[in-house]
């Protein structure tokens, strides 16, 4: 329990760092420069973000976040995730950080999403990671996110090639604040799925 404390407290410290290499250079690139995009222009807020889901493809685990109608972070049983845990086991803050950090999402360098970068990125034949998110924007409609599939790190091992599931684009993003300290906090329980 106090392992999964302190790792989702140093979760909020990744989040802080990660905004700050958002912004990054892949000197295998072979297209032209361009400029930021940001993914989720319509969110501007955590509150924004009431569903993060992250799940290994590749060991089979993963964790469901959903805030509640009061604003609470838990963690949701799935089939790949175990049991699930109540408010009080889980770093509120450190959650919220990561709801903001999501609603910052910004590409520095995207590609055409061909049947060869899909392979040459690790999104083929099967991605390490997805990830999904929910909730309202600032008009308060519903929002759901597509299904990210998340490949290999970039040779600067800053960021990973993102697809969104059936795009056009891969995008390198700077996403592991979502990926590995968040997983081993929230499932450090959780037995894979066969």
């Amino acid at each position: 329990m106090l392992r999964r404390s302190i790792t989702l407290s140093l979760l909020a410290v990744f989040a802080g760092v990660m905004i700050l290499l958002l912004m990054i250079n892949d000197p295998t690139a072979v297209e032209r420069r361009q400029t930021s995009q940001r993914l989720f222009p319509q969110l501007s807020r955590a509150e924004h973000i009431d569903r993060i889901e992250v799940q290994n493809v590749i060991e089979g685990i993963g964790v469901l976040l959903v805030r509640d109608e009061a604003g609470v972070w838990y963690a949701a049983q799935t089939p790949y995730a175990g049991p699930s845990l109540s408010a009080g086991t889980i770093d509120q803050a450190a959650i919220d950080a990561l709801a903001l950090s999501i609603t910052r999402l910004a590409a520095g360098q995207w590609f055409e999403a061909t049947p060869d970068n899909l392979v040459r990125f690790g999104l083929r034949p099967e991605p390490a990671y997805s990830l999904q998110f929910a909730g309202r924007d600032a008009a308060g409609r519903a929002f759901e996110s597509v299904v990210f599939e998340v490949g290999d790190i970039n040779p600067n091992r800053v960021a990973h090639y993102v697809w969104p599931r059936d795009g056009q684009q891969v995008y390198l993003l700077a996403i592991d604040f979502l990926l590995e300290p968040l997983l081993p906090a929230v499932t450090a329980d959780a037995t894979p799925v066969p």
